[in-house]
């Protein structure tokens, strides 16, 4: 290479570097202080640990009116033949108010599927297909296959022989960040009731549906922990408590509830009461057994606001059981001396025919003879006419 040659390569290598710093240099004043530096690379978590800190705007979720929809069914076949009264019975009620839009987003495809499970126990998207899937099965509390026919009008339900099945949804909690679903459970089974509760968590921001594991860490030692705080506070219930005081848990329940001060750990029946209870806990307390997601959550997250309108279950329409077909008539205070009870030599007892008691006050004679005729006691004759 020549000398004139090497001089021209290296004026067109030092034109390229002018133009090159002269083209970064209009990207940095266009972008200004928002910009970051171009040949940089960033983590993607911190991109997500960004966006989970950035603030937006909060828009009022919309539910739809409550709805309340139940099916009747009844077996063909009596249990016991000629006894109708034995025909065992099912009645299925659900009462819903849906989430429509949630944060000005009506695509709730995640949070369908999560309610539609936890409610009918089917994984249908769409609650109308959910419900009637549930609906049109019914309950029985013995198999009866196919012989059976639905109702227009709900059946008398008897002892053993009716089942009554309820599943109501609705809105418990809302706030900056989170939702909460709950979704109560109610069946008579022929002999007793049984309640249970379960909740979904739904993150508005980032629309998607929080697990236990997304608000509580899976660990171990603060599982051991945090069941150690509970039954803490189980023992200071238990101090204004005169009665029915509640007893130590055995491990941290599944099933748990945010809500405006704490969180809700729910027990079912029998685990610490011999009704569900719900024990709650301080956010305060709780915060070192929070995920670090769930942490940045609630750093921003305020505007609590509770629902005031729990949906109630109907009342079970249960008959009395059948009285025996001889029952011995009660025996007023008032007629017990007219009733003798006599022993058989096996020891029972059994209803003797009524009488008449005995005189047992006698009348008062004071020892005057009883005349005929017109004398009286005292043995004066008695004057027709009036004395003047």
């Amino acid at each position: 290479m020549t000398k004139k040659n090497l001089i021209i390569t290296i004026i067109l290598l030092t034109i390229i570097d002018l133009v090159a710093a002269g083209w970064y240099m209009s990207r940095r004043i266009e972008a200004g202080d928002k910009s970051q530096d171009i040949f940089s690379l960033r983590d993607s978590t911190d991109v997500v640990v960004e966006a989970d800190t950035l603030t937006s705007v909060s828009q009022g979720d919309e539910f739809d009116d409550l709805q309340t929809t139940s099916y009747y069914f009844i077996a063909n076949t009596p249990s016991i033949a000629g006894d109708k009264n034995t025909c065992y019975t099912s009645i299925k009620h659900v009462k819903v108010r849906w989430p429509l839009s949630i944060n000005g987003n009506e695509e709730l495809d995640e949070l369908n599927k999560e309610l539609t499970s936890k409610a009918f126990g089917n994984s249908h998207s769409r609650m109308k297909d959910a419900r009637y899937l549930f609906l049109n099965t019914p309950t029985f509390n013995k198999p009866i296959g196919d012989d059976y026919h639905s109702l227009v009008k709900a059946p008398a339900i008897h002892p053993v022989y009716g089942n009554v099945t309820q599943v109501m949804v609705y809105p418990y909690m809302t706030s900056q960040r989170l939702l909460v679903m709950e979704v109560d459970k109610n069946e008579y089974n022929g002999s007793s009731t049984v309640e249970s509760s379960s909740f979904v968590h739904y993150d508005r921001f980032r629309q998607r549906v929080l697990s236990r594991i997304d608000i509580l860490a899976a660990d171990a030692g603060k599982e051991t922990k945090l069941l150690k705080l509970i039954n803490n506070k189980i023992d200071n219930l238990n101090g204004g408590r005169s009665s029915n005081k509640l007893q130590h848990a055995l491990n941290v329940p599944a099933e748990i509830c945010c809500s405006d001060k704490g969180i809700m750990f729910h027990f079912r029946h029998g685990s610490i009461s011999n009704e569900a209870t719900r024990v709650l806990i301080d956010y305060d307390k709780l915060e070192p057994f929070f995920t670090e997601d769930f942490k940045q959550l609630q750093e921003i997250n305020d505007d609590y606001s509770l629902f005031n309108e729990k949906i109630k279950p109907e009342p079970v329409n249960s008959t009395r059981q059948p009285q025996a077909l001889y029952q011995q008539p009660a025996v007023k205070k008032a007629d017990a001396n007219k009733t003798a009870v006599k022993k058989s030599s096996s020891g029972k007892s059994y209803q003797q025919q009524q009488f008449k008691p005995k005189r047992t006050k006698k009348r008062h004679y004071n020892g005057a003879k009883r005349r005929s005729g017109r004398y009286g006691y005292t043995g004066k004759r008695r004057s027709s006419r009036r004395q003047r």
